[in-house]
């Protein structure tokens, strides 16, 4: 005979049946997401550390909820990517940058198994250390927004310095251009430190299909300003 009693008995333990199903399902949906989202910004890392030659995977975060249906779709919502000392070719010469910073949207695998993103914005970071041992001369901060200072040291003359701009040179080029040195600077050391630093910088060993919207100069270095569409996370000189 069944009272009252053992009827509530019975529908709370069924109440805490399926509460405990329902959380046992979420916890494995919950699993499975996580290792969807490991898993694609694996991919994603280790596409970018092989086709830009960098010595370990860089940061990678990508968004969108749930990242799993997106892995299904085959195109991911948006990444961000975080590289650290990546090796720019410059004319057949290499510049570090000491940080790429990449915000992609809508990233997709290709057969090749390279990564695409429909849209990108970038943000490359050189020091005034590696500018400097580029050019073989001492770059500071000028004293513009766009100024730098270069300094070396002449044979018979010692140490003369120039101030210079630093601005956009072509789609993918950082430029230092407008040498300026005193007066009483001969010819001949003029010439020298104009070449040294007249001549456009391209940056050719970063993802195809990004171009050069501006440059900034900051106390510790530069901060070149890229974006792009249809970019491929493949440098052009790969």
């Amino acid at each position: 005979m069944h009272g009252p009693g053992n009827d509530r008995s019975q529908w709370l333990r069924r109440r805490r049946i399926g509460l405990i199903a329902v959380a046992v399902t979420l916890l494995a949906a919950a699993g499975g997401e996580v290792s969807a989202t490991q898993y694609t910004q694996d991919r994603i890392a280790d596409s970018v550390r092989r086709d830009i030659s960098l010595e370990s995977n860089p940061e990678v975060h990508v968004h969108g909820f749930p990242v799993s249906l997106q892995l299904a779709r085959g195109v991911i919502t948006g990444a961000d990517i975080n590289v650290t000392h990546v090796p720019a070719n410059l004319n057949g010469r290499v510049l570090t940058v000491q940080n790429l910073a990449m915000h992609l949207q809508r990233v997709r695998r290709e057969q090749s198994g390279r990564e695409r993103a429909d849209e990108a914005e970038v943000t490359a970071t050189i020091t005034f250390d590696d500018l400097s041992a580029f050019y073989g001369v001492d770059l500071s901060r000028g004293d513009g927004d766009d100024q730098v200072m270069a300094t070396t040291q002449v044979p018979l003359l010692g140490k003369i310095s120039a101030s210079a701009h630093v601005g956009v040179a072509g789609p993918r080029a950082v430029g230092i251009e407008d040498v300026r040195l005193s007066e009483n600077v001969p010819p001949t050391a003029r010439t020298l430190l104009g070449k040294a630093l007249e001549r456009e910088t391209a940056l050719d060993n970063l993802p195809e299909g990004l171009a050069l919207q501006s440059v900034a100069i900051t106390d510790h270095g530069i901060v070149a300003l890229m974006s792009g569409h249809d970019v491929e996370l493949q440098p052009r000189t790969a």
